[in-house]
């Protein structure tokens, strides 16, 4: 209760900062999720790079 009381005392400005975290905590939670796919893209080329070896070697 006591922050909403504080809020409304500056009005617009609070809110619009608020907004801007909000995005950037976005972005920063985008940014992570993409790093996790490409970890996960680059394990799963490698390893299909090593069956594609061991079948080779098989003939």
């Amino acid at each position: 209760m006591a922050k909403k009381a504080h809020r409304s005392q500056h009005g617009h400005q609070d809110a619009h900062h608020d907004s801007e975290v909000v995005m950037a905590k976005n972005t920063a939670a985008e940014a992570r999720a993409k790093a996790a796919v490409r970890d996960v893209q680059s394990i799963s080329e490698k390893t299909r790079g090593k069956r594609q070896k061991s079948q080779a070697k098989r003939g």
